[in-house]
């Protein structure tokens, strides 16, 4: 049986960066697919990135202001029930909601408040990370675990 798992995703800023550039490579500028809007020769499509394009630009500009950068996504993806449940166990949801309440300096921190060995907690943040729930971020010496999910939804079929 197969799931649609719905993330709400906060993207980083190299995500962000990368998404305008993906927009100026297609056409230009933003001024240029505002006018074709304008003119109203645009698709339907291009109204949409459009108006994507221009709240990329608004978060990022926020968050080039020092403000914290504000942009979900909402992303599917179709998995069956054994491959979430290798993904999901236990012991990774629980690092989730802990990472959803409380911010961590280091793993071996993270490690300590959950009273676990840190290579498991690092192994158990690798599978989040290539599975887009968190991403880990390198501090100086440390590396630091920051959820990147807002909200999963499941849907069944």
């Amino acid at each position: 049986m197969k799931i649609n798992v719905v993330f709400l995703r906060r993207l980083e800023p190299d995500e962000v960066l990368a998404k305008i550039r993906i927009y100026e490579l297609k056409y230009g500028n933003i001024e240029n697919l505002g006018q074709r809007i304008g003119k109203g020769v645009a698709t339907l499509n291009e109204v949409l990135e459009y108006l994507e394009w221009r709240r990329l630009l608004h978060a990022y500009k926020a968050y080039e202001e020092g403000e914290e950068l504000d942009y979900v996504l909402e992303e599917i993806k179709e998995k069956d029930i054994d491959s979430l449940k290798k993904i999901l166990t236990k012991e990774r949801l629980k690092i989730l909601i802990v990472l959803g309440r409380e911010e961590f300096e280091s793993i071996s921190s993270l490690a300590r408040y959950l009273n676990r060995n840190i290579k498991n907690v690092y192994q158990d943040l690798i599978v989040l990370q290539k599975n887009g729930f968190i991403r880990l971020l390198r501090k100086g010496r440390n590396v630091t675990p920051r959820l990147l999910i807002d909200q999963i939804t499941l849907k069944f079929r």
